[in-house]
């Protein structure tokens, strides 16, 4: 009998031939309590197996082996491995043949105890992911559709992604080496360097948040915003005296959600901005809300205590201790400062109490090896093509390196500042306008410094992740066709989203043809004719020729610069554009009491209104007794010799009908009119 340590039931089927179950209920009926597949068994099993059962062939289970013995000689090999198995901790088993000392001829069967698996998180393709944790990629693919995620076997899937996947699976999670290495560092101070806190800049609309960053930065930055309103996501590093810091600058509209979470994202601290006069909004609690998801420390400013009462400041105060923000002088651990931006009040103080907080931190990093961040911004910029503001996580960018990043890549050319300054390379927390990319990247994807092979092999699958990231939105008929064109990946993000939410509201929507970054060029003029579209651009330009070749083709295109009044104009449109049911509806009666037939005008009826009004829009039926004997609409209606539009009950009028002249004294005429249904 062959000699053999371990084996599961499974590789015994495949060995015989039989299925699972057949194995599992041969094995009951031997008194053995094995329930799984991927039980182990011990000899005395296996034995009782190969008395029992045949391969198929007819064969005993050593001449199964022996055979394959003769056919691969003395030569070591291992047998395909077997597909893993359902369960998510057994890992699938290694057999293999290895010739014993002893007796050349004969070989024994050894099973390899099973080695722990294991996965590195970080981003990497779908059909990578599935190779690691020995899973068909369809399976894998299935997985995250289930979980909300379309993607292709080459996508690009992030950490968070592939993490998922490997508590699913049960799987030993490995950091990369290079974070292995950060890690350690971070235990013992080694090698790492103080890095610039991040701070985002959160609040509702108008309540000064970038008011309080031009007093920062000494800039006039929220003059020219279009309307005073934030409507990008701003980076800039802010010299202080209390050192410098790195400042996000967030939308307060409601249109740009998320845009702001994108923010509390990369950030260290947040800075929720509260006017004093306005209280607690939608967009403060919004902010709060991602704050406290991302485990971000809360500054409070109480912005605007200029304009009210000190009284206020313990309202604000108590609305925020409602929301689990309890203030310092409360005995709660949030701090709240009261400023003015605007007069420059309380600033100095905010600002020391932002070092304290990022000093409590202890903000450190490895500021050597390839960069690692994230895409704040990204737009098509004349004369560099799409370039993307981003934010390094650790590590140093610099001219001339490959990166990946999102579905697309590039090579870096060059590196510019919050300041239009033009760098060599930047490292971690300094926010950054890379431009260099093969193809416009999204906001907030991932973005990593690669080997030139690495960039090559992961740009060779741009094309298939960029068409299955790109969504197909349904096409309705009688909604509004619209091309849209924004003048960064963040405006058309949050123009889209709005759409989608205005035209919930709505009885007819709107069907995006095309939503695309940059200015209106003479393909989107082409585009929208053949579609029957509207262009609709939020920040951008269109050049003389395509708005030369859009006058000529009959296309519609609508310049705006604040996000609000180009939703209002698309409602406007539609409500202006929308079809109104009508029905004919009765408004008066009269009775002709005279008849007057004019030469080379015609047949006048002389009446006097008993019920209701007459409209000269409106249509008549003529009665003579109980029969109708006419109808036609009003031609002409006339008071006292004068042309009018209506005549009201017990006034007297004269009218002529299209169609009809056989008027008689008497008889009862019926005005209707086309009034909207009810």
């Amino acid at each position: 009998m062959t000699q053999i340590d371990a084996m599961r039931v499974y590789e015994i089927s495949k060995q015989l031939g039989l299925s699972n179950k057949d194995i599992l209920d041969e094995l009951k009926k031997g008194g053995f309590d094995v329930k799984s597949h991927m039980a182990a068994l011990d000899e005395k099993a296996i034995e009782y197996l190969e008395k029992k059962l045949k391969p198929v062939g007819g064969s005993s289970f050593n001449k199964a082996t022996a055979s394959n013995r003769a056919s691969n000689d003395d030569q070591k090999r291992k047998i395909t491995e077997l597909p893993a198995a359902k369960e998510k901790k057994k890992a699938p088993v290694k057999v293999k043949f290895v010739p014993k000392k002893s007796h050349k001829k004969n070989k024994t069967l050894i099973v390899e105890e099973p080695q722990p698996q294991s996965i590195i998180i970080q981003p990497m393709s779908v059909d990578d992911v599935a190779q690691k944790v020995a899973r068909p990629v369809n399976e894998i693919i299935l997985m995250l559709l289930r979980w909300g995620v379309a993607a292709t076997k080459n996508q690009i899937i992030d950490e968070s992604l592939v993490a998922k996947i490997a508590e699913h699976f049960d799987l030993e999670v490995i950091k990369p080496t290079k974070e292995k290495k950060l890690l350690k560092k971070v235990a013992s101070g080694e090698g790492l360097q103080e890095r610039l806190p991040v701070v985002v800049v959160l609040g509702h609309v108008d309540h000064g948040k970038t008011t309080l960053l031009d007093f920062v930065r000494n800039t006039r930055v929220a003059m020219k915003e279009k309307g005073g309103i934030t409507q990008h996501l701003g980076a800039y590093e802010a010299e202080t005296k209390q050192g410098n810091v790195i400042f996000l600058d967030t939308p307060g509209h409601e249109a740009f959600s998320a845009i702001r979470q994108r923010g509390v994202k990369v950030a260290d601290i947040a800075i929720i901005v509260v006017a004093a006069d306005d209280g607690l909004k939608p967009q403060t609690l919004e902010a709060i809300r991602f704050a406290k998801e991302m485990n971000v420390p809360i500054i409070v400013a109480i912005n605007k205590i200029d304009k009210v009462d000190a009284s206020r400041i313990d309202v604000i105060k108590r609305e925020l201790s409602q929301h689990d923000l309890l203030p310092e002088d409360w005995g709660g651990d949030t701090i709240c400062i009261p400023i003015s931006a605007k007069l420059g009040q309380g600033i100095d103080d905010l600002l020391e109490m932002l070092v304290l907080q990022a000093q409590m931190l202890e903000l450190r990093t490895d500021t050597t090896g390839p960069a690692r961040g994230y895409v704040l911004e990204s737009k098509i910029e004349k004369g560099r093509g799409a370039v993307a503001t981003l934010i390094c996580q650790f590590g140093t960018i610099t001219v001339g390196d490959y990166f990946v990043c999102g579905s697309t890549g590039g090579r870096v050319s060059s590196l510019v500042n919050s300041y239009g300054k033009r760098l060599k390379k930047a490292g971690p927390s300094v926010p950054v306008q890379v431009a260099g990319f093969v193809d416009l990247p999204e906001a907030g994807d991932h973005f990593e410094v690669v080997s030139k092979q690495d960039y090559r092999k992961a740009l060779a699958y741009a094309q298939e992740r960029k068409a299955a990231l790109t969504p197909n939105r349904l096409i309705t008929q009688g909604a509004m066709n619209l091309v849209i064109k924004a003048d960064t990946d963040s405006s058309k993000e949050a123009l889209l989203d709005s759409i989608d939410k205005l035209a919930k509201k709505l009885d007819t929507g709107f069907n995006i043809i095309s939503a695309s970054v940059g200015h209106i060029s003479e393909s989107d003029v082409e585009l929208a004719f053949n579609t029957g579209a509207k262009i609709v651009g939020l920040h951008v330009k269109i050049d003389p020729k395509s708005a030369s070749l859009a006058q000529h083709r009959g296309v519609s295109v609508e310049l705006f610069d604040i996000i609000y009044k180009l939703l209002e104009d698309l409602e406007e449109h539609i409500k202006s554009n929308k079809v109104v049911e009508k029905v004919l509806t009765k408004i008066g009666e009269a009775v002709v009491i005279r008849v007057f037939n004019i030469k080379n005008i015609g047949v006048i009826a002389g009446a006097q209104i008993k019920d209701g009004r007459f409209s000269r829009d409106g249509s008549v039926a003529i009665w003579r007794g109980a029969e109708k004997i006419g109808e036609g609409k009003i031609r002409s209606l006339q008071r006292e010799k004068k042309t009018v539009k209506e005549v009201h009950t017990g006034f007297e009028c004269g009218f002529m009908v299209e169609g009809f002249d056989d008027f008689e004294v008497d008889d009862r005429v019926e005005c209707f009119l086309e009034l909207p249904a009810k």
